[in-house]
């Protein structure tokens, strides 16, 4: 796996392309081929803390796109989830073989 795998660009709410990372896979109960992510744009709070956003990684005709979720009670799933400690065993497997 490469950095590059898990960045990707999007427009933010502005419209401008921005760079994009994902900070947390997290298992989909109902889909195991299209898991939950927790990412970032690096835009920020209130609080000047990065805010997370949650979407789902679909695969369309051989490619893959990431489906938006704006769906509290998904959200409230992922981050439950994330606290999860294999979760978090795997994610920090994953990050610690980017480097």
């Amino acid at each position: 796996m490469k950095y590059e795998d898990l960045s990707f660009t999007a427009p933010n709410k502005d419209g401008i392309e921005v760079i994009c990372d994902i900070l947390s896979i997290v298992p989909n109960p109902d889909n195991k081929e299209e898991p939950y992510v927790i990412y970032t744009d690096y835009s920020l709070d209130e609080n000047d803390d990065f805010i997370n956003n949650y979407g789902k990684i679909v695969e369309d005709n051989g490619n893959y796109v990431l489906r938006i979720i704006t769906d509290e009670k998904t959200i409230n799933y992922i981050n439950k989830e994330s606290e999860d400690e294999v979760v978090k065993y795997v994610n920090q497997e994953i990050q610690d073989n980017l480097e």
